[in-house]
């Protein structure tokens, strides 16, 4: 999820047909949520640019390290439905469970999103709140019960899971900000709800850690926390922490590290300290970590926020971190695709999953083998996880 000024505010009406949300607070303005009201349509999307499979240097699937797919069903977006009719924030719409299967997204970390000081409902005001975002984080987990029930989803719970038959979406759930965790112990319950990842905070720091917008360091029980994640075998995303709390945390913890939608920052600052600087590149090729490619062109280069990046420029954030790693295991895809921006802020040529292809493309034409493009898209986040996950 990125900060991104003027997100736009949605509540969420229980929908009795399709999810149970009794633990969301009642407002006076709803959105109604019906993302499992219609079937999953196959039907290739009129906004996806034509795949030509002779122009791509592989046809294998796609491993997606960062999407919001809860926070966007609670904004309005019906996940069911083909991208045209995608309703919800934010617009254009990249990002349905049509439109990633034709892209053939398979795997994907799918984010549990809380945010301090945004609106709707994956948002909180106060910080010392313990409830509101324990409310949005226990919601955005029901969404993803309710598309495993519905056979619209499977979930990564072990190593075993990564080598399932691809017939359903897989996803792993990682949360995005630690605040839904109201003290360390109750860890463990997310544990055994499927949470396999646990970023400590979002841009502006949780009570666990600094953020890349509110820099600082873990608080005594960030500390205390991030032991307990170790306990239970969850995986440390150091995406959105400041340098201090991810640097501190490197020290602190003995589990497996990523940063699960990050790019370089020695290529583009990417909104204070939102990109990696080159040592926190090293700390986590060192501990067999991986770095999944942000596709928000903010993050991707310095005038973001007036034009779109090219698909160029985006590969030269994983050209960079391969060299300054030494090796091309440790670059994956966290696209973050309609994670708080539209499709019109991704690299241009890129508005849906279909698109994807394009940065193999750019890779094989800058001299990458097979092996190593075929890495990037699906295999280096199949073998981290496997390496990281319980068996």
């Amino acid at each position: 999820m990125c900060l991104v000024p003027g997100r736009a505010s949605f509540q969420l009406t229980r929908h009795d047909l399709t999810l149970n949300l009794g633990n969301l607070p009642e407002t006076g303005n709803h959105r109604r949520a019906t993302f499992l009201c219609l079937p999953v349509l196959q039907t290739p999307s009129p906004r996806a640019e034509p795949r030509n499979e002779t122009m791509s240097p592989s046809t294998g699937p796609w491993f997606d390290g960062h999407l919001d797919l809860a926070c966007m069903a609670l904004e309005g977006r019906d996940l069911a439905q083909p991208l045209e009719s995608a309703s919800g924030p934010p617009q254009p719409a990249a990002v349905t469970l049509p439109s990633l299967a034709e892209g053939r997204v398979t795997h994907f970390l799918a984010t549990l999103y809380t945010g301090l000081g945004t609106e709707g409902p994956c948002g909180y005001s106060d910080g010392g709140d313990l409830d509101t975002p324990h409310r949005a984080g226990r919601a955005q987990l029901e969404v993803y019960h309710a598309l495993v029930a519905a056979g619209r989803l499977r979930l990564i719970r072990s190593a075993g899971d990564l080598d399932e038959p691809a017939q359903l979406p897989a996803a792993m759930l990682l949360m995005e900000g630690a605040d839904p965790i109201r003290t360390p112990d109750e860890a463990d319950w997310w544990f055994e709800q499927g949470v396999r990842a646990v970023g400590l905070t979002w841009a502006r720091g949780t009570r666990y850690a600094g953020g890349n917008a509110a820099p600082g360091p873990l608080t005594p029980p960030g500390r205390t926390l991030v032991k307990r994640l170790d306990r239970l075998g969850m995986i440390h995303d150091l995406s959105h922490l400041a340098d201090e709390a991810a640097r501190e945390l490197l020290d602190l913890a003995a589990g497996p590290v990523m940063a699960s939608h990050s790019n370089a920052r020695a290529i583009c600052l990417g909104h204070s300290q939102r990109n990696l600087p080159d040592d926190l590149i090293n700390a986590i090729a060192a501990r067999g970590g991986v770095i999944g490619l942000n596709l928000f062109s903010l993050f991707l280069i310095s005038d973001g926020d007036r034009r779109r990046a090219t698909v160029d420029e985006a590969v030269l954030h994983l050209e960079h971190i391969a060299q300054t790693a030494g090796r091309d295991d440790v670059v994956a895809l966290g696209s973050d695709m309609d994670g708080g921006f539209g499709a019109d802020r991704l690299p241009r040529g890129i508005n849906t999953p279909a698109d994807l292809h394009l940065l193999a493309d750019a890779l094989s034409s800058r001299g990458w083998s097979e092996e190593a493009i075929a890495g990037f898209r699906f295999e280096n986040w199949r073998q981290f996880l496997k390496r990281a996950l319980p068996k």
